[in-house]
């Protein structure tokens, strides 16, 4: 059957309408006409009842319409992914200062061997960004909760305990210099200095001796050169405390908040799903 014909009859049978389909095909109601009339002389079947001023499936249109339907629906679907697969030449990657400094930098070797046609930015602030806004294509969040609107990927659970670097005698944290970051959205029940000092049994903690980073990365930067002791998380860290770059001290483990994997839901291109499977296995388990 000649595939015009074909068309054309699904869009009638749509609209109801010889008119209202030769606008939507771009071709003159004429030729509508003759394309039907041709289908149905080929099929040997009446496919539409013609009335006054409308026209309706006849029973063999009925059973002929929503097979066709999907089945051109599901044609425009794959063009249209072959369409996206062909379009999307680079990937943006959104994460915070210090996940970027400390998870996606080091994997970028990685990421352009497996995908090296695929270009690649790395967006990194604190700030939310906003993928719905197609902002970046996919995104590593550290949460509480899980947003509704996002698909997610669980990486590692947040685990929050003091890291110095290996200067720094790991038995003089009474008197050693605390650093601190600011949380870019506080919560009542995030980890901080007084919550672990009093987890330890150290008593009361004289809040004046905190040094407070506006953001994380500096915060890990300033430890990592020895300027004092952080409570941070080990997720973020195990490339760091694995090759001796920080120590962890000695007290109670922080259980709080997850890392995740974020992207907006909906159908994804194959080279969109190979990249978001890529960063699952690369980042996960990382606790």
């Amino acid at each position: 059957m000649p595939l015009p014909a074909l068309r054309t009859f699904v869009e009638v049978a749509r609209l109801a309408s010889f008119k209202k389909a030769a606008d939507s095909l771009n071709v003159t109601p004429t030729a509508v006409s003759h394309q039907i009339r041709k289908l149905e002389e080929q099929l040997g079947v009446v496919l539409f009842e013609r009335h006054v001023r409308r026209i309706s499936l006849t029973r063999e249109g009925a059973r002929l319409y929503p097979v066709l339907d999907e089945a051109f629906g599901r044609i425009g679907e794959a063009l249209e992914t072959v369409r996206r697969d062909a379009s999307q030449s680079s990937l943006v990657v959104a994460a915070t200062m210090a996940v970027s400094t400390f998870w996606i930098g080091p994997q970028v070797r990685a990421f352009r061997a497996a995908f090296p046609e695929l270009g690649c930015r790395i967006l990194a602030s604190d700030d939310v960004v906003d993928l719905l806004g197609g902002d970046a294509d996919l995104a590593v969040r550290f949460q509480r909760d899980s947003d509704p609107n996002l698909e997610s990927f669980d990486l590692a659970p947040g685990r929050f305990a003091p890291v110095a670097a290996p200067s720094l005698d790991p038995q003089s944290l009474q008197e050693t210099p605390l650093l601190a970051f600011e949380w870019a959205s506080p919560h009542p029940e995030a980890p901080d200095w007084e919550r672990w000092w009093r987890s330890a049994g150290l008593g009361r903690l004289n809040s004046g001796r905190i040094v407070w980073f506006s953001d994380e990365a500096h915060a890990v930067q300033a430890t990592m050169g020895g300027q004092g002791a952080l409570l941070a998380n080990l997720s973020l860290l195990g490339r760091e405390l694995a090759t001796g770059v920080l120590q962890r001290l000695d007290g109670p483990v922080i259980s709080y908040g997850q890392f995740r994997l974020v992207r907006p839901r909906g159908r994804k291109s194959s080279v969109q799903e190979a990249v978001w499977q890529w960063w699952c296995s690369t980042l996960s388990g990382r606790a």
